[in-house]
């Protein structure tokens, strides 16, 4: 009955795309979830509107998948604040335990997943509408093919956006999604892609094992007494232990594949975020925008100010500076006649070791004369949207 049922979907949204423009994707993720939607979309004819509808649910399905393997494995960084391993998870009674290798599988595979997704992004062209309900959307994280509790797209957009993201209890936010956003959708790929290279390049493996054993054997050393006289520190205890697998993993030596690869990413990301604001530009319509240009409202009832893209385009700007080499990073130690070349760094990286580069010395060879990035453009980003700039530095990437 249930592979009829899908078929039966798969035939209708099929019906839907042939008879109209738009195509309205809601009713097949909410009743299949996203793995059976990649099919149908699979199965059907390629066109503008059906490419940029895959590549999205590739997207996403590529977020499904981090939070299937930390719910197999109870993986709950808590307030760990870093893309997907921030989403919230619901316990699993029935876990299996954590291995080392689950951070760096999470991220490889999210590489792979952003890959997959952008393939199929390059091959829209065209104008097309693709309409979606966001509260209508989830992911299967306990993986039994059911929508439960927590697992709607805004419980994550809660955690990933924080206090202004749109409200989870919402009955609907529909959103038509245009030819411009399948430049933005093509640029957060690169974005993601980009953090997986970083994770990657450092691979905290090796360190996660060594930490969590050096932690079971201090434990066996103290036994079952409790530790009464620094039981202050208990409140720290995982802070600390995050934050030396952190610094266990940054001082080691890079792969240089991958922060080649990031700096490539992020250098993509740029150009693909330009091409969405030209884009959004030359749109004259006003129907449930994602990221609303001039004389336009958001579906997510957010107004941007009217500069708002050509402040943060300068942003970018600066961004590109810096990963093309034109601009440094200032040092307290030779500014303002000098700084550090993080396009140099990034092609030829080494350990981060934070004693000698606040010191200077372990980024010497790595400076040189020049003009310095300053912070005047992100300031005045920051000064737009007041407490919110970071949540607006997510949505627009």
């Amino acid at each position: 009955m249930m592979l009829f049922r899908k078929s039966l979907l798969a035939l209708t949204f099929t019906a839907s795309v042939a008879a109209a423009q738009d195509i309205d994707l809601t009713p097949l993720v909410s009743s299949v979830g996203l793995t059976d939607t990649i099919v149908a979309l699979e199965n059907d004819q390629p066109s503008p509107g059906r490419d940029f509808a895959l590549g999205g649910v590739l997207f996403l399905r590529g977020i499904e998948k981090t939070l299937q393997l930390r719910y197999r494995h109870n993986a709950d960084f808590g307030k760990l604040d870093l893309p997907v391993l921030r989403l919230p998870l619901p316990a699993n009674p029935e876990a299996t335990p954590f291995y080392p290798g689950l951070v760096t599988d999470l991220f490889r595979d999210l590489g792979t997943d952003m890959q997959g997704a952008r393939a199929v992004l390059t091959n829209v062209q065209g104008d097309f509408g693709v309409i979606l309900d966001l509260t209508r959307v989830w992911f299967d994280i306990n993986e039994n093919g059911a929508r439960d509790k927590g697992e709607g797209l805004m419980s994550a957009a809660r955690a990933a956006f924080g206090r202004a993201a749109p409200q989870s209890d919402l009955n609907s936010l529909v959103v038509r999604f245009d030819t411009a956003d399948a430049a933005w959708l093509t640029a957060y790929t690169h974005l993601l892609e980009a953090i997986t290279d970083v994770v990657l390049a450092f691979d905290p493996t090796e360190v996660i094992a060594d930490v969590s054993q050096s932690i079971d054997a201090m434990s066996d050393l103290r036994g079952a007494q409790p530790n009464t006289r620094h039981s202050y520190l208990r409140g720290f205890e995982s802070w600390i232990d995050t934050f030396s697998m952190f610094y266990g993993a940054l001082n080691r030596q890079p792969d240089p594949a991958h922060t080649r690869a990031m700096r490539e990413n992020l250098l993509a990301m740029v150009a693909q975020n330009r091409r969405f604001w030209d884009l959004l530009a030359l749109e004259t319509d006003n129907d449930r925008e994602w990221i609303p240009g001039a004389g336009q409202i958001s579906a997510l009832g957010i107004e941007l100010p009217e500069d708002a893209g050509p402040v943060w385009m300068k942003v970018l700007d600066d961004a590109e500076g810096l990963l093309e080499g034109r601009l440094l990073v200032p040092h307290w130690r030779v500014e303002p006649a000098a700084g550090v070349n993080v396009a140099r760094l990034l092609q030829a990286p080494i350990p981060v070791d934070i004693v000698t580069w606040v010191h200077g010395n372990g980024l010497l060879p790595y400076m040189e004369q020049g003009p310095l990035v300053d912070d005047g453009n992100l300031r005045r980003f920051e000064q737009m949207f007041r407490g919110d700039a970071l949540l607006f530095m997510v949505w627009l990437n």
